[in-house]
């Protein structure tokens, strides 16, 4: 954890990376709003005025963590659309936020509350299930192949991105480097 404390700016993003250290580094059980205001060098009142609790703060950091990604991934396909290269180049800064965020991957996988799938929501999973079946439909894929490729196609990134996240000691330039070989020289899209 870092040992510099809060100064200036904006307190409650703050007080949300700070959390997240926290919890990667000592576990959920040790965070307290107590500890928060400590670490960020602020009084112990001062995450009251952005948290009401401990389960807010966990809240918080779980909506930070998923903006930032669902903004991410529709960054990454505006100049691309809805096509094979959109996914391709989705797919690469998926595995990418993950490797320069590892921290982020072991928060958001490894609650429970977190799941993908139909009748689930979850921004960047819904912005990505809704990418494929434009994407499917313009390309005349049949329908009958769409969930199925959707599933192996979610589960090669995430596969890719746990990769990623687990490799130490940690040189993000490699997979900057490789992200895109990797990917596109798997069955990046569809299975024959």
């Amino acid at each position: 954890m870092s040992d510099k404390s809060y100064h200036h700016g904006d307190l409650r993003t703050a007080m949300i990376e700070r959390g997240l250290e926290i919890i990667n580094e000592q576990g959920v059980s040790t965070l307290s709003l107590r500890k928060l205001a400590a670490a960020c060098g602020v009084s112990h009142a001062a995450p009251y005025s952005h948290f009401a609790s401990k389960q807010e703060l966990y809240l918080a950091i779980e909506n930070h963590i998923t903006e930032q990604f669902a903004t991410v991934l529709k960054d990454s396909v505006k100049e691309a659309g809805e096509t094979p290269e959109g996914l391709f180049r989705m797919c690469c800064a998926y595995v990418l936020f993950f490797a320069r965020n590892p921290e982020y991957f072991r928060f958001i996988f490894s609650r429970s509350e977190i799941s993908v799938g139909y009748g689930h929501e979850y921004e960047p999973y819904d912005f990505y299930m809704a990418f494929m079946e434009k994407m499917f439909d313009n390309m005349n894929y049949p329908k009958e192949k769409w969930l199925k490729t959707i599933i192996a196609q979610w589960a090669m990134i995430q596969g890719l991105a746990s990769i990623a996240v687990m490799e130490s000691p940690k040189d993000i330039r490699v997979w900057e480097e490789r992200v895109s070989d990797i990917l596109s020289e798997s069955y990046m899209i569809f299975p024959e």
